[in-house]
């Protein structure tokens, strides 16, 4: 008679187990347990109520919820922001090169380092065209009258390197 009731208390005990199981959510990105062959995988979408497709090696298979364990929930993954703002403590140079350069390019580098020069808090910098033919300095300048953050701009005195430099007061 015990021998008997041994199996029936079991397969109660696995019943309830079960029912605690599926009562679980599980969500894309879930490692699982797929019961009826014995392997962990991962949960890649649910389908419907009852049925979700899951990943367990090289497979992509289609599985009823009463045949998936949960082991572990996925990790909610924190977004961290990309754009970083560069405080005083950033080094930019008060100066900036662009003797030699194209004019496109050397006008790209000194949008740029503008930015820095404002988010490192810098009053003036200073800009090396050189002298040449002087569109490089034209451009530089017409550069600082457009901008909204530069207040004035001014060729280099004499010990600043005449008009081969263009010095700029940030706002």
């Amino acid at each position: 008679m015990l021998e008997e009731a041994k199996p029936n208390l079991a397969s109660k005990k696995k019943k309830e187990h079960d029912k605690k199981a599926s009562s679980v959510k599980i969500q894309p990105g879930d490692d699982i347990k797929l019961l009826t062959v014995n392997q962990e995988g991962t949960v890649l979408e649910q389908i419907s109520d009852h049925e979700f497709l899951v990943q367990v090696g090289i497979m992509k298979v289609k599985v009823k919820r009463d045949d998936l364990q949960l082991i572990k929930k996925q990790k909610e993954t924190i977004e961290k922001p990309i754009a970083t703002i560069k405080g005083s403590n950033h080094h930019v140079s008060t100066e900036i090169d662009l003797r030699g350069e194209r004019y496109e390019d050397a006008l790209l580098r000194l949008e740029k380092y503008v930015d820095d020069a404002i988010l490192a808090g810098y009053p003036k910098v200073s800009i090396i065209h050189g002298k040449g033919t002087g569109a490089l300095r034209k451009g530089v300048q017409d550069f600082a009258k457009n901008h909204p953050n530069i207040h004035s701009h001014r060729s280099g005195s004499a010990g600043e390197g005449g008009s081969g430099v263009t010095v700029i007061e940030l706002i």
